[in-house]
């Protein structure tokens, strides 16, 4: 049942038999079937969704059949059908029969393998190559691998390398434009898990470079009025 004072987007969308809870403001969504409209809610614990587009909040149960995953975290549940186009997936189950999750994950950070199989993501430091979230971390330059990680499957958000787009490598931390960027080359085994925005891999070969997207004037001017932007 969907309550009396549900938000207009609720109100308007094509849904059956629904399981519906308003906690302090946020849309719960608990069980039955949302088949069309767009979901703008906070939380999907149970139920179907068969259509329309899913925009944000957090899908943590019940199965993604059909319609558009097209931002927020999927975090549970089973996404069997539809089109994945942004967001995170950090958990549940992928019963999606035309695509392998991993590589396709890849594929929306634009990592795709070139034609000898390498893959090439991008991850930044502090200039002098210490880590910006593992502060005591350093780079290594060339081939490196780490050992004793989490398995394979087990997310992003846990201990392991992390790559990216070089724009998200650019702004993930807070924009810092005296950080250093480096290209990193890697395989598929290498890949313990991805989620659509960041990957997480046991090593490869790293390698500095410039920004390839950031004037040097500009980049210049941001040092010069306070470095670290957020």
């Amino acid at each position: 049942m969907i309550p009396g004072n549900a938000p207009q987007w609720l109100k308007d969308a094509d849904t059956w038999n629904a399981d519906v809870e308003l906690v302090n403001g946020e849309v719960v969504w608990r069980g039955g079937e949302f088949s069309g409209g767009v979901f703008r809610g906070d939380v999907f614990r149970g139920g179907v969704f068969s259509g329309g587009v899913f925009s944000g909040g957090e899908f943590s149960g019940g199965e993604f059949r059909d319609g558009e995953f097209s931002g927020g975290v999927f975090s549970g549940g089973v996404f069997s059908g539809g089109e994945f186009r942004g967001g995170e997936f950090r958990g549940g189950e992928w019963r999606d029969e035309r695509y392998e999750r991993v590589p396709y994950m890849l594929a929306m950070l634009g990592i795709v393998p070139e034609c000898d199989g390498t893959l090439i993501g991008y991850r930044s430091t502090a200039a002098d190559g210490c880590g910006r979230y593992t502060k005591n971390w350093s780079q290594p330059i060339g081939e490196y691998y780490e050992t004793d990680l989490p398995p394979a499957g087990l997310g992003t958000c846990v201990k392991g390398i992390h790559v990216s787009s070089a724009a998200v490598a650019w702004t993930c931390f807070g924009i810092d434009p005296t950080a250093q960027l480096w290209r990193v080359k890697f395989q598929l085994a290498d890949v313990l898990d991805c989620d659509g925005t960041k990957a997480r891999i046991r090593g490869g070969h790293f390698e500095r470079m410039a920004w390839p997207f950031v004037r040097p004037a500009e980049r210049a001017a941001l040092v010069e009025i306070g470095g670290k932007t957020e």
